[in-house]
């Protein structure tokens, strides 16, 4: 009896000892999975989002007869729409080390895009680029003076373009272009409802994003340089886009179009 009872307490001993080595082992790769970021913006202040408009979606436009115009504190000059970035946060890791390896969220609170034909007019607002994974940007939708959605992915963000990532010490800014921003395909349909039209497809491209960002409120410096540094193109077919600096990645692409990637309304 004595015998059973210390086999058994033994057994019991060894699966303890197991369970903590494993929990241990567990705790290590948990902590080796998150390596420490190469930059950082806590508060994001500035400057702006803006969006190269490609010739294929503004012909589109007005082969429909939709007018897209700034709304609040947004701007249109020369084919490109542009946003004031008003706040979010940035982290940056080294490519392949994390993925998405750009995360945060960019906001573009106040500014927007309006899409208009006839007596129908549909706002785009409050824009949000979120460079996970997808990478999307979101925005408030708003037609006849009713808020249809609060909150919905307008765009999808293509990072695989991107470009790397460039600092102007002098201005204290960080600046990234080359995100490719299309149509989500929910954002083509509600449009297409609203115009009466089915000429809006997802996937469409709508530009390209450059993304301007201070970097004076980092507690980490950006990178600047290749990918072995953080400051190369991302990962993935929708990563990045928007937003904001360095890498915000991504995208900031937002808003034009409608609808994460007037006619369709990050």
């Amino acid at each position: 009896m004595a015998n059973s009872v210390r086999r058994v307490i033994g057994l019991a001993t060894i699966g303890l000892v197991a369970a903590a080595t494993t929990a241990l082992g567990a705790g290590v790769a948990s902590a080796q999975e998150t390596p420490p970021p190469v930059a950082m913006i806590s508060n994001l202040t500035g400057k702006s989002t803006s969006v190269a408009l490609d010739k294929g979606f503004t012909d589109a436009l007005t082969s429909l007869d939709v007018t897209p115009g700034p709304f609040g504190s947004a701007s249109i000059s020369d084919g490109t729409a542009s946003f004031p970035i008003t706040g979010g946060n940035v982290t940056v890791y080294k490519p392949n080390e994390v993925l998405p390896y750009v995360q945060g969220r960019i906001e573009h609170s106040g500014s927007g895009l309006t899409l208009t034909k006839g007596d129908t007019e549909v706002t785009l607002d409050n824009f949000v680029i979120d460079p996970g994974d997808p990478a999307v940007l979101t925005g408030r939708v708003r037609a006849g003076g009713q808020t249809v959605a609060e909150s919905t992915t307008l765009f999808d963000l293509n990072g695989s373009t991107l470009k790397p990532i460039t600092i102007d010490q002098s201005a204290g800014t960080a600046t990234l272009t080359g995100t490719t921003v299309t149509l989500n395909a929910g954002a083509a349909e509600a449009l297409n409802g609203a115009f009466s039209t089915d000429a809006l497809k997802g996937g469409t491209t709508i530009g390209i994003a450059t993304i301007v960002v201070n970097t004076t409120s980092g507690t980490m410096p950006m990178p600047q340089g290749g990918v072995e540094t953080g400051g190369g193109s991302t990962s993935g077919t929708d990563t990045a886009l928007v937003v904001t600096g360095v890498a915000l990645l991504a995208g900031s692409a937002l808003v034009l179009v409608v609808r994460r990637r007037g006619v369709r309304g990050h």
